[in-house]
């Protein structure tokens, strides 16, 4: 009896305690298919960035500064026409109060000379400088050509008369050349003379009108100077002989200028440049910085007497230059 109720109490214990197993050994083969073997359905989630990535605010910002640039770029700049109601005032300016003196605007004397100041002042002068003037003819050894302004250089030193001698040019002849290009100027055409070696002078120190008085009074001056050794001119150079010569002849603003010499330059030892023989490279760097300073290019013919070979050749290259003839005179 006591055996039996001892096997129906253990019975009665195992029951429950093999359920209880039994429910936990079925949560856990739900649990490993839910988390194992349930597929998954839904793909990861994936992280992409395109390659554009647009920022609406700057995008903005820009076009509008765009539009700024381009209203600004396109406006037309608006300038106001110049305009003018005459070159020359209506009237002149009163004359200052000149030297008692015989004054002529064109054959000035030296009283009107000490009143150029004056009349630099009042505007005068430079009307007296801009009166119309006529071209004319000129002809020397054979050159010809015309112009409003003509200026003749002549180096005068005994070298060149002597070879001027040996090639038929006496000093008389010399003499009626250029007072027969004198001659046949027009009234109104303007002229001057400068007489050179190593010194520099001026027959005026500007150029007159070849009207009968003055052509009369520059050939006197020839005759009696075309050899002489005093020169003298009141207008600036640095450097005398050819070089001084060219600048003073530039400070009279010819348009044709005739050189008569050999082609054998000298000039005086100074601060600048060393004495003797002048190079033919500083006469033509002396050449471009007039016509630079002064703003005008006059045509250049030169006249030789027996020049040397490589001096006709730096003549020939000077005149082309500046549009000119060279005639050189020789005895053969």
């Amino acid at each position: 009896m006591q055996s039996s109720l001892v096997a129906t109490l253990r019975r009665s214990k195992l029951g429950p305690f093999a359920l209880a197993i039994l429910i936990q050994v079925g949560l856990l083969f739900s649990a490993v298919f839910v988390v194992v073997l349930v597929p998954e359905l839904k793909e990861d989630p994936e992280f992409v960035a395109r390659k554009k990535i647009y920022l609406p605010q700057k995008e903005l910002e820009h076009k509008v500064a765009l539009a700024e640039f381009q209203n600004a770029a396109s406006s037309p700049l608006m300038m106001e026409r110049i305009q003018t109601a005459a070159l020359l005032p209506d009237t002149m300016p009163s004359l200052p109060d000149l030297p008692r003196s015989e004054f002529n605007p064109i054959e000035r004397n030296p009283a009107a000379l000490q009143s150029d100041a004056l009349l630099g002042q009042s505007g005068v002068l430079g009307a007296l400088q801009g009166l119309k003037t006529d071209s004319s003819s000129a002809s020397l050894f054979g050159i010809e050509d015309s112009g409003q302004r003509i200026l003749i250089l002549f180096d005068n030193s005994a070298t060149v008369w002597n070879k001027a001698a040996a090639v038929g040019v006496s000093t008389d002849v010399f003499v009626r050349e250029l007072s027969g290009l004198i001659d046949g100027l027009n009234a109104n055409t303007l002229f001057g003379i400068v007489p050179f070696a190593r010194k520099v002078g001026t027959f005026r120190d500007y150029l007159i009108a070849a009207g009968a008085r003055n052509k009369q009074n520059a050939k006197q001056w020839v005759a009696g100077n075309v050899r002489s050794s005093r020169k003298s001119t009141e207008l600036p150079f640095q450097v005398d002989g050819i070089e001084g010569a060219l600048t003073v002849a530039f400070q009279m603003e010819p348009d044709v200028i005739f050189i008569v010499a050999d082609g054998d330059f000298q000039r005086n030892a100074s601060a600048a440049v060393r004495g003797g023989d002048v190079p033919w490279e500083d006469v033509e760097r002396t050449l471009r910085h007039l016509t630079r300073e002064y703003g005008i290019e006059p045509r250049i013919h030169f006249v030789g007497f027996q020049v040397e070979p490589e001096a006709a050749e730096a003549i020939g290259k000077i005149t082309r230059r500046y549009k000119g003839q060279f005639s050189s005179l020789s005895s053969g």
